[in-house]
Order: C-alpha cells, then structure tokens, then sequence
C-alpha cells in the first residue's frame, strides 16, 4: 500500500515576563538558551557568519528528554526580529517547523508557538499516529508553557542581579 501525505499541527501559547525584543535576544542566543532550558545540553553554531537570528542559521543542539539524549539539527528559514521566527528540523523523513510568534503584552510578551511536522505514513502507521495525537498535542501545549517559565524565571532572576527592571 502505497503511503500518504500526514500533517500534523500543534499551537500552544504562553507569556514571558520580559519584552519581546529581549526575549528575541535570548531565542536567538545558542548559550542563553542553553542556560534557560532544562532539556538542552549544548547548543552548536553551524554557520560561522551566521546566528540563529540568521536566514540559512543553522544550528546542532543536544537534547535530554527524559533518559533519551537527542540530536537535532535545525536551520532558520524566516527571521523578522523581534517578531516571529520560523526554524525548520532537518531531517530525511520527517520535516518539522516551529513558529514563534512574539507580541508585547502589559508585563510582558505574549508567545504563540506553531510546530508542523510533516511526513509519508502507511495506513496502518496513520492509523498509530493519529491516536496518539491528542496527546501529543497536550504535551506540546505543557512544554510550551514550561519553556515559557523557564524564560520568565531567567529574566527574573537577571532583574534581581541587575537591581533594575528591563
């Protein structure tokens, strides 16, 4: 059987108790990043001359989830600072592609995340797929919200430091 297209979209929001561009600032920094997010181990530059705020920036980064360590390579194919930025997952089989959206907010910034992932399946693997995604739609919502804590309790944390607000 031969196998068919099979799209998959999760959007999730959250807040982040800093600006946008500052937020910006830290999505777009491999070592900010890595310092804010507990699942990541090392973030590697691809590019020499260009960032992951950089059209065509790519990066490795190493994941711990749960007891699995992952690798994943991505590339920044649409970057308009400090608003959205779109990074694609480079991968053979499979294509995903997270959207961050960024909008100020009394306090803060409002974030919307859309990741779309991309792939051929059989119909005994869509079938699978398609009863887990529910599931996988919350938990993509949970991390969301986690990474968007985690953000919010760095730039809190670097106010305290500073003893002035940003």
């Amino acid at each position: 059987m031969a196998a068919v297209p099979y799209i998959e979209t999760h959007a999730a929001e959250g807040f982040v108790r800093a600006s946008a561009l500052e937020l910006w600032n830290l999505l777009t920094d491999p070592k900010g990043l890595a310092d804010t997010r507990d699942d990541i181990q090392e973030i590697e530059l691809l590019e020499d001359d260009l960032g992951i705020g950089d059209v065509g920036g790519r990066t490795r980064t190493m994941l711990k989830v749960g007891r699995t360590d992952l690798m994943l390579t991505e590339e920044t194919v649409e970057a308009d600072r400090p608003r959205r930025l779109v990074r694609r997952a480079l991968n053979p089989r499979v294509t995903s592609t997270s959207t961050w959206e960024l909008e100020d907010a009394p306090g803060g910034t409002k974030v919307t995340v859309t990741s779309v992932l991309e792939t051929q399946l059989g119909m005994i693997q869509r079938w699978a797929v398609q009863r887990g995604q529910l599931q996988r739609g919350r938990e993509a919502i949970d991390a969301v919200r986690d990474q968007c804590e985690q953000f919010s309790v760095y730039f809190d944390k670097r106010r305290e430091t500073l003893s002035f607000d940003i």
